[in-house]
């Protein structure tokens, strides 16, 4: 049986990836309070302990205004801390990137196509991909946008059924386009490159490009509320109401695949939660 540890492990995909695969592999998933991937000494501790065969990197600093204000520590985090942990680690490296390496100019993006990340967050991310091609001897990096859940208070899924089901009226962008992602999709996915030994970058969304607002819409429909109380707003606008919302987003995002890979009905993806 495979050892996976996974770091930021409290986090959606983590929680997600080791609570499917718990009984396929040996699953370490540690939070930051149990492993600061910044700290080469706790690193050492857990690979020396644990020995894993594949590291699952999940820890990020994703707060993408905060890394704007504080791009060294953003850095820190999502680039120079994997080359501390390839430095103790040398299988399989899976990293969570994200379409933020990104102009957002011309998407959906395929893995082809060339970066230019337009903010502090895309690029540590894109820093932590190119440490990884050039320091790791066995890869696999993995591009995903707008992941959500039902439980996560960080997920824009919970964020949309909680205020709905409290009557709450909510302003949301509609001019950020994406194809969101649901976590256990994605961790079915990272099972299954890991089963065929893929290596190399994948980008991985659902079959539907749509604005923050349509993406709202669908949850209410799913779950049968008032719709009428998502208001749309554009970026632009949110930024002047929203002092803290100052980093640049990639407006017409979205990722696709040139390989084949299975595809996620987002439609589907929410049913499935909404029944569950």
């Amino acid at each position: 049986m495979k050892k996976i540890l996974i770091t930021g492990g409290n986090g959606q995909l983590g929680h997600s990836f080791s609570s499917i695969y718990q009984e396929e592999y040996n699953i370490l998933s540690l939070g930051r309070d149990k492993l600061d991937i910044t700290n080469k000494d706790e690193i050492l501790k857990v690979i020396e302990t644990f020995e894993p065969s594949i590291v699952l990197n999940c820890a990020a600093m994703t707060d993408v205004d905060n890394a704007e204000l504080d791009p060294k520590l953003a850095n820190e985090i999502n680039a120079s801390s994997i080359k501390k942990i390839l430095q103790l680690f040398d299988g399989l490296f899976i990293q969570i990137s994200t379409d933020y390496v990104f102009d957002g100019e011309d998407g959906p993006f395929t893995e082809n196509s060339p970066t230019n990340p337009i903010n502090s967050y895309g690029q540590s991310k894109l820093a932590g991909e190119k440490i990884i091609q050039e320091n790791a001897r066995d890869w696999l990096i993995i591009r995903t946008n707008v992941l959500f859940d039902i439980d996560s208070q960080a997920s824009f899924l919970s964020w949309v059924v909680n205020s709905l089901k409290e009557n709450k009226k909510i302003n949301v962008v509609d001019d950020q386009i994406n194809n969101p992602v649901f976590t256990d999709d994605l961790s079915d996915i990272i099972h299954l490159l890991i089963s065929k030994k893929m290596r190399g970058i994948y980008h991985i969304g659902s079959d539907t490009l749509c604005s923050r607002y349509q993406f709202a819409q669908m949850i209410g429909d799913v779950w049968d509320l008032n719709t009428n109380n998502i208001h749309p707003i554009k970026t632009s606008a949110l930024k002047k109401q929203i002092k803290t919302y100052i980093a640049n987003r990639p407006m017409k995002s979205g990722l696709t695949s040139i390989f084949d890979l299975p595809s996620i009905s987002l439609k589907k993806s929410l049913q499935k939660i909404r029944n569950s």
